[in-house]
């Protein structure tokens, strides 16, 4: 008989555990983890019945499941079991779909002792979805029920995909596919009936590849980066011997991305660190409310939502004037070792379940009003720079509060150094580490291209102090060369016009051509999106004066060559990849069709 999941009602309080820091020392007691199958192995002879995964309830949206790690492992066993019996063992197999309890079990089931999983961006059209399957060389696809049609469509057209899975949903939205829980019931019936090979299985060859996961192709083609057991391994054994961990974690971010997979998932379940899916991107705030996490990971632009957020509740409610005199109270307090700000802003700690969440921000570069803002108003604020290609991460600043600019120092998996500075210590990062990839997938020429003696060139220019910290300057792929043969990295533009115009929403710089007297020239452009209800009562054309009036302000700040020659103005957000990073290509296409420029 099937184990059935507990459920609760949401207004429960959940019991503080006195007895998990004594589990983890257990744990990891055997010594690192080499693979993903060990890990599994580790979470189901430690915690047993401890809970380990939350989700909400689809049927009735005021509960949640409960998912002990005892059902987790079983689950994975019975599903990888099955996936075998049915031939699957050795294929790459494709998974899509929303965040879920039944996205990491078919993950961490494929990687166990199937094949190779493969998860795809869901954000991405049912076309591109169908490309990355093809070019994965997947011969299943695991997904849920939203694309139930794209899995279908690329069915048709590719006869190497034998099985398709549903992970939810009924019978009678999935004709012709077999739906997850029926799989699991099959697999854990031919456990009891004696089958014990995938259960017993153990991966002989710590690197051998595990996953492809494919970058976002912000600016050009989507590459499937090839990691290893032990890349994800050496991934999470990093953050643990740097990160104190918290007791719950929150997952809000796309599953197939490196950052949550490996830094948040992988390690919260080693960890058991209760992990809270989140729902919707709409109800992060009161899902925060409703779990109460200690932790979760993060992108700039919810640490934008989060600080903004906090901001605008109290310009509506005419305590925005008392916030900034407890601020500078506990800032003066601050500076003398007095730390009261839990204290102090308990209005707001309210506002995220009582308890401030330790936000881990990754992805791109933070803003750094937001960092420091966040830290002033009571939140604990790590930041780190990493790459799909490092599994992802390559280094952690667990003071980014107080030194918002670094990205932190060297992550204990990894090294790195600044190849061929120049006079400022400016050069490309190179990396080397048991967490960096061998290389892309059927890409010989890319994987060629991005190393060079053992090193993997990132594309990223940075520079480091005498402490060794870490600095990104910029990408080398959007570095603009001026015909004056200067370089500008836009990063640089970007930061100082967003520091220098508080009212804007986001900014991207890039080159652009101009025609001065009949020659083309290559100049700095921006575009800036601002949103009009930030500025009520202002016109377009208003709110575009006020803009260049600004940017010229910005422009004598600078260096001469760095200055801005045109702004564009928009009044939507930029386009982004599902880990919200903005679509350079997209917004620098949209500037040349506006102003009708050939390139």
């Amino acid at each position: 008989m099937a184990q059935k999941v507990k459920t609760r009602n949401v207004d429960n309080a959940r019991k503080v555990d006195y007895e998990l820091w004594a589990l983890r020392k257990e744990i990891i007691a055997p010594g690192e983890i080499e693979d993903l199958k060990e890990l599994v192995d580790r979470v189901l002879k430690v915690y047993g019945d401890r809970i380990s995964v939350v989700e909400i309830d689809e049927k009735n949206k005021e509960n949640t499941l409960e998912y002990s790690a005892r059902r987790l492992v079983n689950d994975i066993y019975a599903l990888g079991t099955a996936l075998n019996h049915m031939g699957l063992n050795g294929k790459h197999i494709a998974i899509v779909g929303e965040g879920s309890y039944n996205w990491i079990i078919s993950f961490l089931a494929v990687v166990g002792g199937v094949g190779v999983a493969v998860p795809l961006d869901k954000e991405l059209t049912d076309f591109e979805l169908s490309q990355l399957i093809s070019k994965a060389d997947c011969e299943a696809i695991i997904c849920s029920k939203t694309y139930y049609k794209a899995a279908k469509m690329h069915m048709e057209k590719d006869d190497r995909v034998k099985h398709c899975f549903m992970m939810n949903g009924k019978e009678r939205d999935a004709e012709g596919f077999y739906m997850l829980k029926d799989i699991i019931e099959t697999g854990k019936k031919l456990i009891a009936d004696g089958d014990r090979s995938y259960v017993e299985n153990k991966i002989t060859d710590r690197d051998q590849m595990a996953a492809i996961l494919f970058t976002s192709g912000t600016t050009g083609a989507n590459k499937g980066v090839m990691l290893s057991h032990y890349n994800f391994a050496s991934n999470v054994e990093g953050i643990i011997a740097t990160i104190a961990q918290e007791n719950s974690s929150f997952s809000v971010l796309p599953m197939n991305h490196a950052y949550e997979l490996s830094c948040n998932i992988l390690t919260s379940l080693y960890m058991n660190a209760v992990l809270y899916i989140n729902d919707s991107l709409r109800n992060i705030l009161p899902n925060i409310q409703r779990f109460k996490p200690d932790a979760f990971a993060s992108v700039p632009l919810i640490l934008e939502g989060i600080y903004t957020g906090i901001w605008k509740a109290a310009e509506e409610s005419g305590k925005a004037g008392i916030l900034r005199k407890l601020i500078k109270f506990s800032n003066f307090l601050l500076k003398h070792g007095i730390d009261k700000r839990h204290e102090l802003f308990g209005t707001v700690r309210k506002k995220f379940g009582d308890n401030f969440p330790t936000l881990v921000s990754g992805g791109a570069p933070a803003r750094l009003e937001h960092v420091t803002g966040l830290y002033e108003l009571g939140f604990t604020v790590y930041q780190g720079y990493g790459l799909t290609e490092s599994s992802p991460t390559v280094t952690l600043n667990l003071q980014a509060g107080t030194n918002p600019e670094s990205s932190g120092i060297v992550f204990p998996k990894a090294k790195f150094i600044i190849h061929d500075p120049d006079a400022d210590g400016i050069g490309e990062v190179w990396l080397k580490g048991d967490n960096v990839t061998k290389g892309y997938y059927k890409d010989e020429e890319a994987t060629a291209a991005s190393f060079e003696d053992g090193w993997f060139k990132t594309g990223d220019y940075g520079r480091t102090n005498e402490k060794n910290e870490l600095f990104i300057v910029g990408r080398k792929k959007n570095l603009i060369i001026l015909d004056n043969g200067k370089n500008v990295f836009p990063e640089d533009i970007e930061s100082n016009v967003m520091e220098g115009i508080k009212y804007i929403r986001e900014v991207v710089a890039f080159e652009a051509v101009k025609n001065v007297r009949d020659k083309d020239v290559k100049i700095i452009a921006v575009a800036i999106y601002v949103d009009e209800t930030d500025l009520p009562g202002k016109t377009r054309a208003e709110i575009e004066k006020m803009v260049n009036d600004d940017v010229t302000k910005v422009n004598r700040l600078m260096s001469s060559y760095k200055k801005i020659q045109d702004v564009m103005v928009v009044y939507e957000e930029f386009p982004k990849t599902s880990t919200r990073k903005v679509r350079r290509a997209d917004v620098v296409a949209a500037y040349n069709e506006k102003n009708a420029v050939t390139v």
